[in-house]
This record gives structure tokens, C-alpha cells and sequence, in this order.
């Protein structure tokens, strides 16, 4: 499955009074909204730049359903920003937004019980050759923001020095072979990775000494453990890989007979949520308020957490021309080899032209 793995690590925030990762089915909102009275639509196409303001009757409406991939946070900015901000409701589209329930994106997909996702690269990678037939159509994050983490005040300061010690995780297959390779760029020339598979969150693990180190996802994971008044080293993966760990850390999939299907419905839905994240960078505050407004229940309580996370985050959004969702070859392909490499993908491994596609994206030629 995709980022629970590290997210757990949040629970930790209830001895804060906050609660961003509880109440997974919490979200005050289902469906689309009108857009906020505050905040007309109209100002929000002509800030994001996407896609120009037209006096155009909008196309006829379609649904498309959008599974979340953990309870509301902050890499769902762009989605509920897009809702408020009626950039859906311009596009035509209904956006069912079906709230996480410990079933990740590929048996929904699968299923067809979803038109959107959200996955991780890897498991992208491991699914496509096992036979699933899906793709991804947009990076959640233009860089991987994934990195090994210590607590700061251990005497672990290299890499090379995890080798051998305890890992925590949750038991996701490309762990193993991910970190060995880490290990190996750092000079070890035989990685030894040895796991331990939590049931309680990275933090407090570590912070009580039960592992050495965790992986964390930066501008989330770091920020939550300095609330809580741990200070972590890191070392992030794209620093000891390069390309090859520099893979976006979460992706939007939809199969590949959804995409030949409703390739037209999926482009204007996801023209929405590039506008939906554009204008998150521009206006972070705004689109904080709009995902606690929407989700209440689970985040009514977590307003710093939402503000601290929300602003290390929406630097990550965009590329480095000012595009939500590109992906390149270099995005798989590095990181196909290390799956490989490690036996973790079973079967013929899939080239990176078969695991995205570009062409459902605003910005697409």
C-alpha cells in the first residue's frame, strides 16, 4: 500500500490536542461543495493561471470519484481547494472524494470502485507487473520528499552507520530494497536490513529506543515530530540515490480502461486539481482553512499542525516551471532497477512508458 506505512507516526499528535490522523471517515464532505462566498471562483482562475476564464457554459457535468489514500492532511490541499474554489464545478465535474478505509488504491482500482487514486511509486511499479492494469496521471509532489530518520540526539550521523541496526517500519515490500540500496550508495558492501514491523507510531518508537531509525516524509513527518518535541536527523533518500530516489512520493493512478474510456472527463478532472494545487502554493493559508473547514470532524482541533505541515508542504507541489503533475521516465526507471535488483517485482518488469502518462494533464502538449 502507499504512505500509511510512515503516517502512523501522526497518531503521536493526540498528546498535542490535535488530530489529523484520526477520524478517517471524519470528513464533513463527500461530495462537491459550491464555492466558498468569500472566495468566488472567478478570482481563483485568474491567480492559479491553469486554465483561462471563460463566459462559456461549463460542460456537462460528470462524476469522478477520488479515493484518498489516508485520513485528511495536508497533501489533500489541491483537492478541497478545488472544491471550495469551484474549480471542479467549472470543469464539469462532480467530485465524489471516497474517505480511506484501510483499503489502499490498487484493490479499488481493481475493483473499479474508483476513478482516481492515490499510490506510491514503488507499489505502482510492483502492482503494473503483476498485472494490474493501471498508470499514474499525475505527481501528488513534483520530488521525493521521503528520508531516513534518527532521533538527533543518537550517535547515528552517516548512513553508513544504520547498517545492521533496527529499522521500524510496516512491512511494505520495497522497503528492504530501497534502503539497501541507500546503504550500498554510502559505501556499505553488504547492506544488512533488519525491520521490525510496528503497531505503534515511528515517533514514539523511536524516541523510546525500540528501533534506530524510520522513514519519514519531510515537511509532514519532521514538522509533527518537532510539535511533539523531537528532534530528528535526517537523510533524505534523492540526497543518497539521486534520480533514482527522487521518484514523486505520491501519485494520482487510474487504470488504464478508465483512461481510454474517460480520458476527456479524467483531464478536466485533474485540469481542476492542477488549479486546485497551484493555487494552494499561492494562497497556503486560505487553502489550510478550506481543508479544516471541510473536514471538521478530524482536524477541527489540529489548526497549528494543518498550519506548520500545510507550509513546509505546498513548496513540494509544483515543478520547477510552475506545473502541478508532470512525470518523467526518470521518475520509474532508477527506481525500477532498485525493485528489480531486490526481487520485489515479480514477473516482466514494466517499462516506465507503461507505469504514467502526461496526457490527461492541463499542461500537456
Amino acid at each position: 500500500m502507499s504512505m500509511i506505512r510512515i503516517r502512523q507516526l501522526l497518531a503521536a499528535t493526540a498528546t498535542l490536542a490535535v488530530t489529523v490522523t484520526l477520524a478517517a471517515c471524519g470528513s464533513s464532505n463527500s461530495s462537491s461543495t459550491t464555492p466558498s462566498a468569500a472566495a468566488p471562483a472567478s478570482t481563483g482562475a485568474a491567480t492559479t493561471g491553469t486554465s483561462a476564464a471563460t463566459t462559456a457554459a461549463p460542460p456537462k457535468t460528470e462524476t469522478v470519484r477520488i479515493a484518498l489514500d489516508y485520513s485528511p492532511n495536508v497533501d489533500y490541499l489541491g483537492i478541497y481547494t478545488a472544491i471550495e474554489r469551484g474549480f471542479f464545478a467549472r470543469e464539469g465535474i462532480d467530485p465524489k472524494i471516497i474517505p480511506y478505509a484501510n483499503t489502499p488504491a490498487e484493490p479499488l482500482i481493481k475493483a473499479g470502485k474508483t476513478d482516481l487514486a492515490i499510490s506510491y511509486p514503488p507499489d505502482v511499479i510492483i502492482n503494473r507487473a503483476q498485472g494490474l492494469k493501471y498508470r499514474a496521471v499525475g505527481a501528488l509532489v513534483a520530488h521525493n520528499t521521503t528520508a531516513l530518520a534518527v532521533l538527533a540526539s543518537s550517535k547515528y550521523t552517516s548512513l553508513a552507520q544504520l547498517n545492521g541496526t533496527l529499522y521500524g517500519g510496516f512491512g511494505i515490500a520495497s522497503d528492504p530494497p530501497i534502503i539497501s540500496a541507500i546503504l550500498k550508495s554510502a559505501g556499505v558492501a553488504k547492506p544488512s536490513f533488519k525491520q521490525v514491523v510496528l503497531n505503534t507510531d515511528v515517533i514514539t518508537a523511536l524516541s523510546k529506543n525500540r528501533i534506530q531509525y524510520t522513514a519519514v516524509f519531510g515537511g509532514i513527518d519532521d514538522v509533527t515530530a518537532g510539535l511533539q518535541g523531537v528532534k530528528l536527523r535526517t537523510f533524505p533518500y534523492r540526497d543518497a540515490l539521486g534520480a533514482a530516489g527522487d521518484y514523486p512520493n505520491a501519485v494520482y493512478v487510474a487504470s488504464d480502461d478508465e483512461i481510454a474510456n474517460r480520458g476527456p472527463i479524467l483531464r478536466r478532472a485533474l485540469t481542476a486539481l492542477a488549479e486546485g494545487y497551484e493555487y494552494s502554493v499561492a494562497h497556503p493559508a486560505e487553502a489550510e482553512q478550506l481543508l479544516i473547514r471541510d473536514n471538521e470532524t478530524a482536524l477541527s482541533k489540529s489548526t497549528e499542525i494543518v498550519q506548520r505541515t500545510g507550509d513546509a508542504t505546498v513548496r513540494q507541489f509544483l515543478d520547477p516551471q510552475g506545473h502541478w503533475g508532470p512525470l518523467t521516465d526518470e521518475d520509474f526507471s532508477g527506481l525500477t532497477r532498485i525493485l528489480v535488483g531486490g526481487g520485489v517485482v515479480k514477473g516482466t518488469a514494466p517499462a516506465p512508458s507503461d507505469l504514467y502518462t502526461n496526457a490527461l494533464l492541463p499542461n500537456a502538449g
